[in-house]
């Protein structure tokens, strides 16, 4: 596996999952089924369309979590702001876009496990690249996607699924943990 920045804390993994994997994670979200996205709003969840058209699946999964970030924590920050990192989000999202699907600009939510942990990072694998248009957009770079490379940013960076214009993408998304670090004991 290889990195490669894209700046603003941003970077690629090439080749974190063979073919093979990519090939077995999209047959498992189609046995799964998908839904319709929502988008998390002031008033709950809701179908926002103009927004995102995209199809989701939400599901936990420990095991796969352990074993993805065994794969990646070598490729992780270990210390980012004052945090330690200590995991991936067992909580998983399969991303179908078909053609015409999309996800315009918007910031990834944050999730707290606890006051000491939470996510810092978007880990999104993609799992194929047979289809056109889908890029990945940030103001600075847009990112096209491969099979099996991974994209990992910070939650605040705005960011967007550009529409497909043929074929179907799929992605695997989670997030990266980080536990706050203890603070620095005070001598007197």
């Amino acid at each position: 596996m290889e990195t490669k920045a894209i700046g603003a804390g941003a970077f690629l993994i090439q080749n974190f999952l063979s073919p093979e994997e990519c090939q077995h994670y999209i047959a498992q979200s189609e046995r799964r089924g998908f839904e319709e996205a929502v988008i998390a709003t002031d008033n709950g969840a809701q179908l926002l369309k103009e927004a995102r058209n995209n199809d989701r699946i939400v599901f936990d999964d420990v095991a796969l979590a352990e074993a993805l970030f065994q794969r990646a924590s070598p490729l992780l920050p270990s210390v980012l702001d004052g945090w330690a990192l200590s995991g991936f989000n067992e909580r998983f999202r399969f991303y179908r876009y078909q053609s015409e699907q999309f996800f315009k600009l918007h910031l990834d939510g944050t999730f707290r496990r606890s006051p000491d942990e939470e996510s810092a990072l978007t880990f999104l694998i993609y799992l194929n690249d047979d289809f056109a248009g889908g890029h990945t957009d940030f103001i600075w770079e847009t990112v096209a996607p491969r099979a099996g490379m991974a994209l990992v940013f910070p939650h605040r960076l705005m960011h967007q699924g550009s529409s497909v214009t043929e074929g179907v993408k799929y992605v695997l998304r989670t997030d990266v943990m980080y536990r706050r670090l203890a603070a620095a004991a005070v001598s007197c």
